[in-house]
């Protein structure tokens, strides 16, 4: 379920992710702070929030009946991972552009996003139609992920395989920090 990824360059990534918030070169969604992402599809290239969630299910659009009822519709056309192909334009010229050069040089890739997981959250429990490569970028005690009834915390600065491809999983952030991970859909 959980394998460390020992060919790959290890990164110091807090320090630029940081730097790149603090200058608003990119920001947190003002609604859900959960992600931002490295790569988009042609035409998007400014875009570091298309692609975010779900790729069936329209996020941007949703609605909240009277009851507090969360209202969200299927995409008209849905979004798919092999159409993310272009580094958007904040990460160009960034350690980010080296890893996502890293990474299209080992696996055919989907989204590459960072997602944060917020203080004392929890993910649902759902499975991927693809693996899944992390690189903590920001993590510590009580962070922790779960595939089946498997439980691991992921190093900080350490690539890691996680079999996410039809396989049910959650994460959850026990800790009173923000946790950051880059996430990587691998096709092949």
């Amino acid at each position: 379920m959980f394998s460390k990824v020992t060919d790959l360059p290890c990164y110091d990534l807090s320090g630029e992710f940081q730097k790149l918030l603090d200058n608003d070169v990119i920001r947190w969604h003002e609604v859900e702070k959960d992600q931002i992402c490295l790569n988009t599809v042609p035409g998007q290239d400014d875009n570091f929030f298309y692609g975010r969630g779900s790729l069936d299910y329209d996020w941007d659009n949703s609605t909240v009946d009277s009851n507090g009822t969360i209202k969200v519709s299927l995409r008209d056309v849905p979004l798919k991972e092999q159409d993310f192909t272009v580094l958007c334009s904040q990460f160009r010229n960034t350690v980010f552009e080296d890893v996502y050069n890293a990474l299209t040089s080992k696996y055919k890739l989907g989204r590459v996003r960072i997602m944060n997981l917020q203080p004392k959250k929890c993910l649902t429990w759902h499975a991927d139609n693809t693996n899944r490569v992390h690189y903590p970028i920001k993590t510590q005690k009580g962070c922790f992920m779960v595939i089946n009834s498997k439980v691991q915390h992921l190093d900080q600065n350490t690539w890691w395989f996680t079999n996410t491809n039809n396989n049910m999983h959650t994460a959850f952030n026990g800790s009173k920090q923000d946790r950051y991970h880059l996430v990587a859909a691998i096709l092949d």
